[in-house]
């Protein structure tokens, strides 16, 4: 539409959220390897340190019509609501987050544009709350924009300088799903593209990928700025941040796009979670540099036609019969030619009747899990548990945990003496680096090669994706509890490895 031909959009789909309780259950779409012929996350501890609104559920929508009345999220100063609600609206449990969350985004930003950019910062014309039925209609280029226009979206145009968003779709959806810590994400995103407006960059006719990753980065600097307690309106804590990797994962793009040249290219999970973590970490600083220096990208393909007619995936016993010979196809050379004495461990699988001996864990620490069993030198797992994440995520959620357990056995033979979570966020980024020697390359016809000859699988599109969810389902609930890190902390040591290597790895243990 020429309209809006210049609007930067964060899509969410109503029909996909549904898959996003990952969190608890690891449902989400499947999509994987095919065959081819942080250590600790620096962030912010502490971060409750006012009450958060938590992952509340919400309810469905009353008939009475929303009026003026301020959030009562934090304290809103009278006559400083940011949304505009119209008269129509059919009162939602998290009107007054969202709009606290508006005020504060449009707080960050006048503190930190003057200082990232120069110059005076001017707030959003408008933001609207949309729903079927509203009477008093923002006005775009070619006239009001109705409820049709944004349904299960959000989106912000320079046509009117407007952010609008789907209030009965989108919104209720995410918050069932995610709680309010989602939407305020989706209005931090949504935000980033005003400011790419006013800096600018909106003018340079840059890749959408590129702009859209920006703006998570931003999103992820915002996050950060309310996870550390500097928001007197909300709060973030471990499992809010959680909920916005969610949300990047579920607007990822679909397993296969040429991001580069799609006219709505968004990224990857793994791209747009990378974006996001890289604004948490760094801040704004950093997200205003992507224009010149964005972060890298790995863009997979399926490897031939009848892997993409199989979504990437190999079967089960196919993806667990290679994963001895692909994972000792990179340690024992790398550690060998580092002067380090390894052999493979043995993979054993077992059931739940059937557990194996391993030094001295109790049979319920090795279930629903992979053990490295030193004394005997084997991988012990848990295969109803792998089984239920290929079923869920495809097969390299089958073996990122395998490959975590892998590592501890390199670990060991490297002597580390790290323990706890140190030890398992370096297992993380380990299994980083060996994904990263199963990364193909394509060459400029097109040809497929492997990095490593000596590799019998490699990576197609979507594996990536599925990594970084499985490792947002194995981690811990939050920095304080838990010995395995935060979805946070391992989705950022992991792709550490993938980008970096040995070693970023290394880097890390300093």
């Amino acid at each position: 539409m020429p309209a809006r031909a210049t609007r930067r959009e964060f899509s969410f789909s109503t029909r996909r959220l549904a898959l996003v309780v990952i969190a608890v259950t690891a449902s989400a779409l499947a999509t994987s390897c095919g065959v081819a012929v942080e250590v600790s996350a620096t962030r912010s501890d502490g971060v409750a340190t006012v009450e958060s609104t938590g992952p509340a559920t919400d309810a469905p929508a009353t008939d009475t019509p929303a009026t003026d009345t301020p959030a009562t999220v934090g304290s809103v100063p009278p006559g400083a609501s940011i949304v505009d609600f119209g008269a129509d609206k059919a009162r939602r449990s998290y009107d007054a987050f969202i709009d606290a969350a508006f005020a504060d985004i449009t707080q960050y930003w006048s503190d930190t544009y003057p200082a990232l950019y120069g110059g005076t910062f001017e707030p959003v014309s408008g933001v609207y709350a949309m729903y079927d039925g509203r009477t008093d209609l923002p006005k775009g280029c070619d006239g009001p924009i109705s409820y049709a226009d944004v349904a299960e979206n959000a989106f912000y145009t320079t046509c009117g300088d407007l952010i609008v968003y789907d209030d009965d779709q989108l919104l209720p959806q995410l918050v069932a799903d995610l709680g309010d810590a989602a939407v305020g994400v989706v209005a931090a995103h949504e935000y980033a593209h005003a400011i790419q407006e006013r800096s600018g960059v909106l003018s340079q006719s840059l890749p959408t990928v590129e702009m859209e990753q920006q703006a998570d980065c931003f999103a992820g600097a915002w996050a950060a700025h309310v996870a550390r307690g500097e928001s007197d309106l909300i709060s973030f804590d471990d499992n809010d941040v959680k909920a916005g990797l969610i949300a990047m994962i579920e607007v990822r793009d679909p397993p296969g796009l040429d991001v580069a040249s799609a006219p709505d290219g968004h990224g990857s999970a793994f791209d747009r979670v990378g974006a996001f973590q890289e604004g948490f970490l760094k801040g704004a600083t950093r997200c205003a540099d992507f224009v010149n220096n964005p972060n890298p990208r790995i863009d997979l393909v399926f490897l031939d036609q009848a892997d993409a007619l199989s979504g990437g995936n190999l079967g089960y016993i196919e993806m667990q019969a290679a994963l001895p010979t692909t994972l000792a196809a990179y340690w024992e050379p790398a550690l060998r030619d580092s002067g380090v004495s390894f052999t493979s461990p043995t993979l054993v699988p077992f059931t739940d009747t059937q557990v194996p001996a391993c030094d001295d864990y109790a049979p319920a620490d090795l279930q629903n899990t992979a053990t490295f069993c030193p004394s005997t030198n084997t991988v012990v797992y848990d295969e109803s548990f792998t089984k239920g994440l290929y079923r869920r995520l495809g097969d390299l959620a089958l073996a990122y945990p395998i490959a975590v357990a892998y590592s501890d056995a390199v670990q060991t033979a490297l002597g580390s003496p790290l323990e706890g979570k140190q030890r398992s966020l370096l297992g993380d980024c380990l299994v980083g680096v060996w994904i990263k020697d199963i990364v193909p390359t394509v060459q400029p016809d097109g040809t497929i090669t492997a990095t490593n000859p000596n590799q019998e699988i490699l990576l197609s599109a979507g594996d990536l994706d599925e990594a970084v969810q499985t490792a947002l389902v194995l981690g811990d609930e939050s920095t304080t509890t838990g010995v395995g890190g935060t979805a946070f902390e391992k989705i950022d040591a992991f792709r550490a490895g993938v980008l970096g290597g040995l070693p970023a790895c290394q880097a890390r243990l300093g």
